[in-house]
């Protein structure tokens, strides 16, 4: 489309530059609109907030109906790679404990403290036995991929 005077409708910043330019030519102020009360929660992002309360309550709930662990539970696990850790209260009898356990089940283990970090080391047949299995279940320590059985018991 052309102007009647043969410029065509587009702006040219070059040519507008330092000129001050006419508001009254606009239809209407769009700065003199009086706020509604929808229009505030639209301008913050109204859906944003909504979704970020749904979230946080939707993670409040899973975190509050998450089972709780056992009060006569001795041992706990703490982390599963690498070594795996116990808590206990009586560190050295819960080694020997397994130790026991192990050996009674066919298999070699080691105990040892060091540091004051008391662990059990055992090299673990393949497949594992249902009896070697079970103990590890009663202490609840999940079964190693390569079939080295590294155990360490800290005090709370």
């Amino acid at each position: 489309m052309t102007a009647p005077d043969g410029e065509d409708d587009r702006i040219d910043p070059a040519r507008l530059e330092g000129r001050p330019v006419d508001v009254s030519e606009l239809r209407a102020n769009p700065f003199d609109r009086r706020a509604r009360r929808g229009s505030l929660l639209r301008g913050t992002g109204a859906r944003a907030l909504f979704a970020a309360a749904l979230a946080a309550a939707v993670l409040t709930l899973a975190w509050k109906l998450q089972p709780g662990a056992s009060p006569h539970a001795t041992p706990r696990v703490a982390a599963l790679d690498g070594p795996v850790t116990l808590r206990s209260a009586q560190p050295r009898e819960l080694r020997e404990r397994i130790v026991d356990e192990l050996r009674a089940a066919g298999v070699q283990a080691e105990g040892y403290e060091q540091l004051g970090v008391n662990g059990v080391d055992a090299e673990l047949p393949r497949p594992v036995p249902v009896e070697v299995r079970a103990v590890l279940e009663r202490h609840h320590i999940p079964v190693p991929t390569d079939g080295a059985l590294r155990v360490q018991i800290h005090a709370p």
